[in-house]
């Protein structure tokens, strides 16, 4: 049987911490800086001094703690409260434990009658939002997850023009052979006049670059325009590195947030 209480009480480094975040994460801010913000507030923004949304987050522990005594459902020991609340800055924000802190004060203020709305709901979901956002490879993730899709062939330049970049690891074939590796090949590099030319039906997919050497402008327009589906635009020799880092493990298949290892 567990020995610790469904809604124990908060210590103060816990709440320091959780405001810590608040704070520098711009969750919380000053009534100074809240007069002299002219745009709508954000939808999380608490406006209150750190001690005080500190005492606020610890009022809703207490009445959980109250709420849940008066149910018979503590321990002795469990219901004493601690004093009265002053911030301290927490000297560290790790984004995971601030995370798990947020979803433990939570748990030991739900059950409070005012919990549901409360100001303290609120500030612990934006910072939970922000910390969130800031976890280690959250910004490069994409918006639009699809399951990869495994495609064994040999990455493919499609190209009319003889004289086209030396690419290792890039076999070059002509638009009308494209339809035979369009399916398998895990990268299509594309010349802007070979854009024109494909085989027409061909299904939009990933991994799919138009590579511009010395287009003007408009031409390159003109061929993104052609191709009719989502393609990235690469300008060689730039994109030389980058291309070939990419055509060295595009397995699964190619990812467009992928960045350069």
């Amino acid at each position: 049987m567990s020995t610790t209480s469904p809604t124990p009480a908060l210590p103060d480094d816990h709440i320091d911490l959780l405001v810590t975040a608040a704070t520098v994460w711009h969750v919380l801010t000053s009534r100074t800086m809240a007069a002299f913000t002219a745009s709508a507030l954000e939808h999380h923004l608490l406006v209150a001094t750190p001690t005080e949304a500190g005492r606020l987050l610890r009022a809703e522990n207490t009445a959980a703690i109250q709420w849940v005594s008066e149910q018979g459902r503590s321990r002795l020991v469990d219901r004493a409260v601690p004093g009265l609340y002053t911030y301290r800055p927490a000297d560290h924000l790790d984004p995971v434990e601030v995370i798990k802190a947020a979803h433990a004060a939570q748990c030991a203020c739900s059950p409070s009658p005012t919990w549901v709305g409360s100001t303290t709901q609120r500030l612990l979901t934006g910072v939970i939002a922000a910390a969130t956002h800031r976890l280690p490879g959250y910004a490069d993730a994409p918006w639009q997850w699809t399951r990869p899709q495994h495609r064994g062939g040999t990455p493919v330049g499609v190209t009319l023009d003889p004289t086209h970049p030396e690419v290792p690891g890039l076999h070059w074939v002509t638009p009308g052979a494209l339809y035979d590796h369009w399916e398998d090949a895990p990268l299509v590099v594309i010349t802007p006049s070979a854009a024109a030319h494909l085989p027409a039906g061909l299904p939009s997919r990933t991994g799919v670059f138009l590579l511009a050497v010395e287009e003007k402008p408009n031409e390159v327009w003109q061929a993104v325009t052609a191709l009719d589906m989502p393609a990235l635009v690469l300008f060689w020799p730039a994109c030389s590195r980058w291309l070939m880092a990419q055509l060295a493990n595009p397995s699964p298949q190619f990812v467009e947030h992928r960045v350069e290892p």
